[in-house]
């Protein structure tokens, strides 16, 4: 099993443990000698040793503390004691060689972008604060602890006027942790907007500057999606059973319009959708059960699911035009095998169609239901 990018892993102690006062000292000392202080207020000394170099303090508020500042810090620590608060420590490590690999630290002259783990720290902190209801009772503090092979950084959190009794946190909440901190190193939100970009705007909303009525093999696709629909209206839905063979057509009809319109397009959102595949392994590392795999498979079936949907939308209206036709003229051919005839106007239809499906993308925070459709597939 190969190991993720970033581990993270989280410990809590009583305000009675010994490890508790220790970080209280811990926050006393200087920079210089807190690498020695280390093993006796970590909970993690089965995980790692005495760091290399340890950095200044740093909180939601603040990059470094003040004199003044850390002495506050030690206070509120020290009340959260006196109170009985619980103490939780979490540790997120690194394999050195995945965080130069990412540009955020250099083996060479050992510098690391201290500012942007800072900041993914406080976004993991934040969504535990507000998930685990922290928000106005908790207060963190933290440090970037370097190591040969493993930078860790250290953060200490307790209630200086204690609401909790239990420190166990809800499995969830350690992965939207994680999952925070992660998406923020990569920039991540961005990469999921650009992919609901090029889904919206370049794919699905193909009637800019399409016109399919001299395109004979869509047409001949189109008339083998009608000829091979069941016979129950009601099934005319691209995941139903019964559709596997019409479903054959809808995705060869889906696949043509891509390779030859909207190429371009859709290699650059195959690349993308390989990028966020990466950050999924940087999440849950490579295993027997990796939660990122078929990330990418399943997000050009959905792909697939809605085109395919959207064609079938406009079988429906086609169907129905034909068969308004047939009873207004009372010709008595309703039995019969309908003569299939598509016209400049129903492919053009069939085109605003597929654009139409676009107002799905524009009403859904994307971020999230990618979070949720992860959970959910993995969990099938």
């Amino acid at each position: 099993m190969t190991s993720p990018g970033v581990v993270h892993i989280s410990r809590f102690v009583t305000s009675t443990n010994n490890a508790f006062k220790n970080y209280i000292d811990y926050l006393d000392r200087k920079e210089a000698t807190r690498n020695d202080a280390f093993n006796r207020y970590s909970l993690y000394n089965d995980y790692m040793g005495n760091p290399i170099k340890t950095t200044g303090l740093f909180t939601k508020e603040k990059d470094v503390l003040l004199d003044i500042e850390k002495e506050k810090i030690k206070e509120l620590f020290v009340m959260a004691q006196q109170k009985g608060s619980i103490m939780w420590q979490d540790v997120f490590s690194f394999d050195n060689k995945w965080l130069e690999k990412q540009g955020l630290y250099h083996s060479g002259s050992k510098s690391l972008d201290e500012e942007k783990l800072k900041h993914a720290v406080r976004e993991s902190m934040n969504e535990l604060f507000e998930k685990d209801n922290l928000k106005g009772s908790g207060i963190w503090s933290a440090a970037i602890h370097y190591n040969t092979d493993n930078i860790h950084i250290h953060v200490a959190t307790c209630e200086p006027n204690p609401t909790k009794k239990r420190g166990k946190r809800k499995p969830k909440i350690m992965y939207n942790m994680k999952s925070k901190f992660v998406n923020s190193l990569f920039d991540a939100e961005k990469d999921y907007e650009k992919i609901n970009e090029i889904i919206r705007e370049n794919l699905i909303k193909s009637k800019q500057k399409f016109s399919s009525t001299s395109d004979y093999e869509m047409k001949k696709m189109f008339k083998k999606v009608i000829t091979n629909l069941p016979a129950d209206k009601r099934q005319w839905h691209y995941n139903y059973n019964t559709m596997k063979n019409s479903r054959v057509y809808l995705d060869k009809m889906t696949a043509y319009y891509i390779n030859t319109y909207k190429k371009k397009e859709y290699n650059e959102l195959l690349k993308r959708l390989d990028k966020q595949e990466e950050v999924l392994k940087t999440i849950y590392g490579v295993g027997q059960f990796e939660k990122y795999k078929d990330y990418k498979t399943n997000k050009i079936k959905d792909l697939q699911t809605r085109m395919g949907n959207t064609i079938l939308k406009e079988v429906k209206v086609f169907i129905k035009d034909k068969e308004d036709k047939a009873n207004y003229y009372k010709s008595g051919t309703r039995n019969k095998p309908m003569n299939i005839r598509i016209s400049r106007r129903d492919i053009d239809r069939i085109s605003k169609a597929l654009s139409d499906e676009s107002s799905h993308w524009k009403n859904m925070n994307y971020y999230e239901k990618l979070e949720k459709e992860i959970e959910y597939n993995n969990q099938r």
